[in-house]
C-alpha cells in the first residue's frame, strides 16, 4: 500500500513536473520568439533603408546636380561636345531613377508627394510642349515648371526628348534657343523631385550641406514636404521602425509589395502593352533608345531591394529579406535568386543583348514583323514569375 502511494505520488510529481515544464517552455517559446522576429525584422527594414533606399535616392540626387551642371554648361556654350555630356549626365540619373522602382511607396507615391509621376510619366505631351515652349518665347522658370506644369510635360521624358534623337546627342544645331531654355528649367524641376524624394527618405539633417541648399532653393518644395507632407518627413527611420505600421510584418511587406508592383508594371505595361498594341510613342526612354536597360534597371532595383545593396552590380548587405526567407525556407530564397536573374537575361534577350532597341523591336511589330514575339513574351513571363515568389514570402511572416 505505502509503495503503491509512493508510486503514485512519483507519478503525481512526474506528471506536474512535465506540464510544468511544459508551461515554462510554451511560455519562453512565445515571447522570445516573438521578440526575435521583431528584432530580426527591425534589422531587415534598417539594412533595406541604409543599403539600398538611401544610397540609391543619394546618387539620384547626386546624378540630377550633375546633370543640371551639364546642362547649364551647355547652355552657356553650346556645342556638340556640351550636348553629348548633357546627354551622358541624363543617362547617369535616369539609371537611377529606375534602380529606385521597387520601392516607389512612400514619399514618392501618389499618396504624398506624387514624386513618380512628376517625374516619370509618359507618354509625353508634344503638342503642349511645344505649345508651353512658344508661349513662354523661352522665359520658363525652373519654380514655375515644378509647380505649374502638367507632369506630362516636365521629368525625364521631356529632358530625354530634348537631348536624344534615336538612341544618340541631338546635333546642336537642332537646338532652339526656347528648347535649351525649357531643358534647363525642366532639369531643375526634376533636380528638385529628385533631391526632394532624398531628403523625405533620409531626413535633412542627414544630408550634405550641398543637398540642403538645393532643397532649401525652393520654397515651394520646402512648404511641400514640411507642412502639406509633414507625416511622411524621415520616412526611411519610420519605415525601419515600423512607425505608422500595424505591425512588424505589415511594414516588412512594404519591401514584398513593392517589389511585386515593379516586376508586374514592367512585364504587363512597359513591355507587354506597347508590343502587343505595335505603339511605338508608347515605349518608354525611346528617344534614348534606353527602353530595355530601364526594363533590367527595374529587376535589378528589386534584386536590390530583396538581397541589399545599390546600383546595377549591387553587393549583397549581411542581413536582408533573403537572409530572412534563407533562413525559413532555403528553397524560396534559391527560387526568387534564379527568378530575378532569368528575367533580367529573358528582358536583355529582346534587344539580343543590347545590339537592337524595344522601341525597333515595337516598330517592327507595328509593320507586321512577329520574329522576336517569343522573346517578348518570356520576358513578360519572367517578369510576372518574379511577383508570384515574392507573394509566397508572405507565407513566412505569418
Amino acid at each position: 500500500m505505502k509503495k503503491y502511494l509512493l508510486k503514485c505520488m512519483f507519478t503525481l510529481a512526474v506528471i506536474l513536473m512535465v506540464v510544468n515544464f511544459t508551461s515554462c517552455s510554451d511560455d519562453d517559446d512565445d515571447d522570445p520568439v516573438v521578440e526575435n522576429r521583431d528584432e530580426m525584422y527591425g534589422n531587415i527594414l534598417k539594412s533595406y533603408v541604409n543599403t539600398t533606399v538611401i544610397p540609391t535616392y543619394k546618387a539620384l540626387a547626386d546624378a540630377a546636380l550633375e546633370m543640371r551642371a551639364t546642362n547649364q554648361a551647355l547652355k552657356e556654350n553650346v556645342t556638340d561636345a556640351n550636348m553629348e555630356s548633357a546627354a551622358a549626365a541624363w543617362l547617369k540619373a535616369r539609371i537611377q531613377w529606375e534602380l529606385s522602382e521597387a520601392f516607389l511607396f512612400g514619399p514618392v507615391s501618389e499618396d504624398y508627394l506624387n514624386i513618380d509621376a512628376h517625374i516619370d510619366s509618359w507618354p509625353l505631351e508634344l503638342e503642349e510642349i511645344k505649345k508651353e515652349i512658344g508661349l513662354t518665347e523661352g522665359q520658363l522658370t525652373g519654380e514655375r515648371a515644378w509647380k505649374e506644369l502638367e507632369d506630362e510635360v516636365i521629368g525625364f521624358h521631356v529632358t530625354e526628348y530634348l537631348l536624344y534623337r534615336e538612341g544618340k546627342s541631338r546635333p546642336v544645331a537642332e537646338l532652339t534657343e526656347g528648347e535649351l531654355n525649357y531643358l534647363t528649367a525642366a532639369t531643375d524641376a526634376l533636380v528638385w523631385d529628385c533631391v526632394l524624394a532624398y531628403v523625405a527618405w533620409a531626413g535633412e539633417e542627414n544630408v550634405s550641406a550641398a543637398i540642403k541648399e538645393v532643397y532649401r532653393q525652393n520654397a515651394d518644395i520646402v512648404n511641400f514636404l514640411e507642412n502639406e507632407n509633414a507625416s511622411i518627413k524621415n520616412f526611411g527611420s519610420k519605415l525601419s521602425s515600423a512607425d505608422s505600421y500595424s505591425s512588424w510584418e505589415s511594414a516588412v511587406e512594404e519591401i514584398i509589395d513593392g517589389a511585386i508592383d515593379i516586376a508586374d508594371e514592367v512585364g504587363a505595361t512597359k513591355i507587354a502593352d506597347p508590343y502587343s498594341n505595335g505603339r511605338v510613342e508608347d515605349v518608354e526612354s525611346w528617344y534614348s533608345w534606353h527602353s530595355l536597360e530601364d526594363y533590367t534597371n527595374n529587376i535589378y532595383s528589386i534584386r536590390n531591394a530583396y538581397m541589399g545593396g545599390e546600383g546595377v552590380t549591387g553587393s549583397p548587405a549581411s542581413v536582408s529579406l533573403s537572409t530572412f526567407v534563407k533562413e525559413y525556407d532555403a528553397a524560396l530564397d534559391t527560387e526568387i535568386k534564379e527568378k530575378i536573374d532569368n528575367c533580367i537575361t529573358k528582358i536583355q534577350a529582346i534587344g539580343d543583348n543590347g545590339s537592337l532597341s524595344f522601341y525597333k523591336v515595337v516598330e517592327a511589330k507595328s509593320k507586321g514583323d512577329v520574329s522576336r514575339e517569343a522573346l517578348v513574351n518570356a520576358a513578360v513571363d519572367a517578369c510576372l514569375a518574379v511577383g508570384v515568389s515574392f507573394e509566397k514570402i508572405k507565407e513566412l511572416l505569418k
